[in-house]
This record gives structure tokens, C-alpha cells and sequence, in this order.
């Protein structure tokens, strides 16, 4: 399901073309929608993060970078608003390289920093070196091979990228470990969960005091869920509790409602209907796990109202988007 957030970007702008910072007075101002939705989220007391594919309007040279920059800045500047979401999946099959990745998330942290002194910013990984365990001390040849090809393959989602990404001034990062699937980890003599939490010791490890950690993982699904109580107990113990276990901050669930490939994906059955998952996802949170998901007012399950109240009484942040394309 990770492979729903993927990015698709394709040209990428040279590391030397650095769009500098925001020309005062060229900001485009957000569409209606997406303030109204953001102001009545934060109505109802839930918290608010706005997002958009900063990554694609970096590629696309200075004027784009600065016009989405300025949407953002713009949403994240209303009451309440905690940060900008400025990349999903940062270097994975995004159309950039490690160089590239870094340099954007760099200028973009400078940016909003320096425009909007207290606005946040969170960058989203799939780093699958690190599903792979090619970097335990116990590793197979299988789990190296696994490390080494995920490397060259998306080199800007290596641990040593985030590691550049951990440093550069991001304040969150929420991290998919890249798992494996359940056979491949039993082939090797461990299992999901045992990967699991070997993966988040190592994130902690690696970047837990340099910025806030949250687990993200994409649960949507279209049409109603077809899995029973103990697939979705499984599911959310593996992505939420042992994270959450590890130090993760919060768990990021993809998503409240989007299309995705001509289909309406949805965390709820049809009409916001409960199910076995959502029920799982509450129980958690009533035992204190802070849990996030996305919506766009593009895309509703029955209007803004129903949905605004549903997502409030079920998640303590939204990650709402900029409709910056």
C-alpha cells in the first residue's frame, strides 16, 4: 500500500539552479476551499499541517517553487496551523537525485523558516534499505542484496539521504520503513514484527534527537474493508504499535478519502462507515496514540460538515492539502 504515495515527478531542475528565497508581494493567494477547510478543522480543536508537492514545483524552476511556496506559506500562516508538509516520499521515484533532494529540502527549510518563523516543516520517506536489515550485524546475503539494490535503485531514500535530511533543519520526519513482504522476512528467519522493530531502534537511533519521528503508513482502501478484526489488529499492530513502542510521536494514516487511479480510497467503509480497521485505529487512540491522516476539499465522503466532524472525533492531526496541483 506505500506504493499509493508514491511521487511521479520527472524533470529535475540542476543543483545549481537554487530558486532563493520569496519575493515579497508574488504570493498567489490559496483557493477558498482550502482555507475554509483548514479554518473549520481547526474549529473543532484538531490539530492542522498543511501539504503540498514542493519537490515537483522545485523541478519546475523559481517561479513555480515560489508560487506554491507562497499558496502554503499563506495556509499555514492561519490561526492554529502548525507547519508545511513540503515533500511525500522524498527521493523515492520522485525524478531527483540524493544531491537534489538535499539541496531542495535545504532552500525550502530556509524559506519557510525565514518567511514564517514558526511554521514547521515535515518531510515524508520510504526508506526500504531500512525494511531490507541489510544494515543489522546479522544480516543474509539476501537482506544485503536487498540493501544494496534498494540503494541504487532510489539512492535519495538511502539511509544516508535522510540522514542529510535529518540534519538540514527539518523539524518532523514521518518514515515508512520500506517492509519487506511477510514471506521474505520468514525465508530469512525473522518476521514483520521482529523487522519492524529493529527498523524503528535503528531510526531512533539514527535521527530521533535530531528531529520528531512519526510513523506513516497507507491503510486506504476502496469500497468497504475486506479484512476481518485479527487482519486489521495484525495490520495496526505492526504500524502503530510497535512504532509508537519505539518513540515514535504519532502514526500518519493515508488517508481520509482521495481518488487514487479512477477510485475513491477511503480509510472507512462507504459513507464513513466503521469497520474492523477503524475500530482498531480508535482503540488506539483512546489509549493515547496520536494519530494523523489527510484530507483535500476536492474529495469528500458525504460534504465537509460530516466529514470535518467525522475526522475530528477520530484523529488529533490533519494533513490538509494546498491545492497546489
Amino acid at each position: 500500500m506505500s506504493a499509493l504515495l508514491a511521487g511521479g515527478c520527472s524533470h529535475a531542475v540542476p543543483d545549481e539552479a537554487s530558486p532563493g528565497p520569496i519575493p515579497v508581494g508574488t504570493q498567489t493567494a490559496p483557493d477558498r476551499r482550502y482555507l475554509g477547510l483548514v479554518d473549520d478543522l481547526r474549529a473543532r480543536g484538531t490539530g492542522v499541517w498543511i501539504e503540498s508537492d514542493v519537490v515537483k514545483a522545485y523541478q519546475a524552476g523559481p517561479a513555480r517553487y515560489h508560487q506554491v511556496l507562497g499558496i502554503d506559506l499563506a495556509l499555514a500562516r492561519r490561526p492554529g496551523v502548525a507547519g508545511i508538509k513540503i515533500a511525500d516520499e522524498l527521493g523515492y521515484h520522485d525524478g531527483t537525485t540524493q544531491e537534489q533532494a538535499a539541496a531542495m529540502v535545504r532552500q525550502t527549510v530556509a524559506d519557510i523558516h525565514a518567511a514564517s518563523p514558526g511554521t514547521k516543516v515535515l518531510i515524508d520517506v520510504v526508506v526500504p534499505e531500512l525494511g531490507c536489515l541489510s544494515w543489522t550485524p546479522t544480516s543474509t546475503p539476501a537482506m544485503r542484496m536487498c540493501g544494496a539494490n534498494a540503494g541504487a535503485a532510489n539512492p535519495g531514500a538511502s539511509l544516508e539521504a535522510v540522514d542529510g535530511y535529518a540534519a538540514s533543519g527539518v523539524d518532523v520526519i514521518d518514515l515508512s520503513t520500506g517492509l519487506q513482504g511477510d514471506s521474505w522476512y520468514v525465508a530469512q528467519g525473522t518476521s514483520r514484527d521482529e523487522a519492524m522493530r529493529q527498523c524503528w531502534r535503528e531510526a531512533m537511533r539514527r535521527w530521533g534527537s535530531r528531529v520528531t519521528l512519526q510513523a506513516r503508513k497507507a491503510l486506504a482502501h476502496p469500497g468497504s474493508y475486506t479484512g476481518d478484526a485479527a487482519q486489521a489488529e495484525a495490520d495496526v499492530h505492526t504500524y502503530v504499535d510497535i512504532p509508537i513502542a519505539a518513540g515514535a510521536k504519532a502514526v500518519d494514516v493515508w488517508t481520509w478519502a482521495q481518488k487514487y487511479q479512477g477510485e475513491l480510497v477511503t480509510l472507512t467503509d462507504p459513507e464513513g462507515a466503521p469497520n474492523a480497521l477503524t475500530r482498531a485505529l480508535q482503540q488506539r487512540r483512546k489509549e493515547g496514540v496520536r494519530l494523523w491522516t489527510h484530507m483535500t476539499p476536492s474529495t469528500y465522503q458525504v460534504d465537509r460538515a460530516h466529514d470535518v466532524a467525522a475526522v475530528a472525533s477520530q484523529f488529533d492531526a490533519v494533513l490538509v492539502a494546498a491545492g497546489t496541483g
